[in-house]
């Protein structure tokens, strides 16, 4: 079972602060992006190093930007790292929406932590939808 987060720098401190909050229920710790990486903040040329980073050293991760999920290098990086993608289906949603759709989906969500990935998930105010990720 995976039991940590790596929580994007888009997604917000707020929001791993407030699930670090419920981790006595969960059993899940969510570390920000920042604290992980520092030099995120610079420009990079890609993101696929710190995908396959966080996903082999056992973490999830927790993102706004679903377009990782599309072809290319950043979902190859996250499916040949083994790892598991939980993205927010529109990156402005509020620190409320966020937790509000974390905490909808939560019982899916460990389903996947409780699984080998690649998985990945796009989370929405009203559900969630699987991506599949064997094809491509």
């Amino acid at each position: 079972m995976i039991d940590k987060l790596y929580v994007e720098n888009g997604v917000g401190r707020r929001v791993a602060e407030a699930l670090n909050a419920f981790t006595a229920l969960t059993g899940v710790t969510a570390t920000f992006q920042h604290d992980v990486h520092p030099a995120m903040q610079v420009a990079q040329n890609g993101d696929e190093w710190w995908i396959e980073e966080a996903s082999v050293s056992g973490y999830a991760i927790l993102t706004q930007d679903k377009a990782i999920l599309q072809q290319g290098p950043e979902r190859d990086a996250l499916c040949q790292s083994g790892g598991i993608l939980i993205a927010y289906a529109r990156a402005n949603y509020d620190v409320l929406v966020k937790l509000g759709c974390f905490a909808l989906n939560w019982p899916v969500i460990k389903a996947m932590l409780d699984n080998p990935g690649p998985q990945a998930i796009v989370l929405q105010k009203g559900g969630h939808e699987i991506v599949d990720l064997s094809s491509g």
